[in-house]
């Protein structure tokens, strides 16, 4: 029986029971469904606290997602109860960390995964300064980090030639709330790019996703691919290379 969310010491617990419509090929949970059940639950926190996209929208504010950085341990299938933790563990003046762990019915660690957040000002367009007490809005900090660093590694692009190509014009279906393409829906765009036999083997086990600029409907992205041994970047940038999206590790 699934338990009840609560906040101890500034890590927020829930429970969720996975579903085999989140799964793929191979039975087991996709990353971006993993990361679906992260961005969920660190919406639950939220909503915990009174601090959602809802609650922030009436000073003008929105939560903007800068960085993913995803290790799993051991796959989940479907059909499963899982627990999963969240807290935030640093902040500056304009952005947050928030960090995850997934456990399954048998208390074994899956997966972990970090995060940074901004606040966006929906009237200027830019990033606001973040409020000074939203460690105590949360419930407190909690100064674990499940990679043990202090930020997010930057990723940057690859120096060598891609491999391969493509574009694509983004539709109405990949857009959020904030009519930007949704998070989770970069790594469609990337995941295209991959080699035949590289997306149908195992899942690889490491994302790290950098969100540079968003994507709106109507935007043509070309994607560029790189590999450099068992690591493929994807680069994604405006359609006259001017601007730069986003850049996909997968690993």
């Amino acid at each position: 029986m699934l338990s009840q969310p609560k906040l101890e010491n500034g890590v927020f617990e829930d429970t969720y029971t996975t579903s085999f419509s989140q799964t793929g090929i191979h039975d087991v949970l996709t990353n971006k469904s993993i990361l679906s059940i992260l961005e969920n639950i660190a919406g639950r926190h939220s909503a915990y606290v009174h601090f959602t996209f809802t609650d922030i929208s009436k000073y003008n504010l929105t939560w903007v997602l800068l960085n993913w950085k995803l290790q799993v341990l051991k796959r989940i299938g479907g059909e499963e109860n899982i627990r999963i933790q969240t807290w935030g563990r640093m902040m500056t003046k304009i952005f947050v960390l928030r960090d995850f762990k997934i456990y399954n019915s048998k208390n074994e660690l899956c997966a972990i995964a970090t995060s940074k957040w901004c606040l966006v000002d929906t009237i200027k367009g830019k990033i606001a300064k973040m409020p000074d007490d939203i460690p105590e809005i949360y419930g407190g900090f909690h100064d674990e980090s499940v990679f043990g660093i202090e930020d997010i590694p930057k990723l940057t692009e690859p120096t060598s030639s891609p491999i391969t190509s493509d574009s694509y014009k983004i539709r109405r279906f990949d857009l959020d709330l904030n009519k930007h393409v949704h998070n989770l829906n970069y790594l469609n765009i990337a995941y295209e790019l991959l080699p035949e036999d590289v997306y149908d083997g195992e899942e690889l086990n490491n994302v790290e996703i950098l969100y540079k600029k968003e994507l709106r409907y109507g935007n043509v992205v070309k994607s560029y691919l790189y590999k450099d041994n068992d690591v493929y970047t994807v680069v994604l940038k405006s359609q006259d290379d001017s601007i730069l999206h986003s850049i996909i590790k997968l690993y």
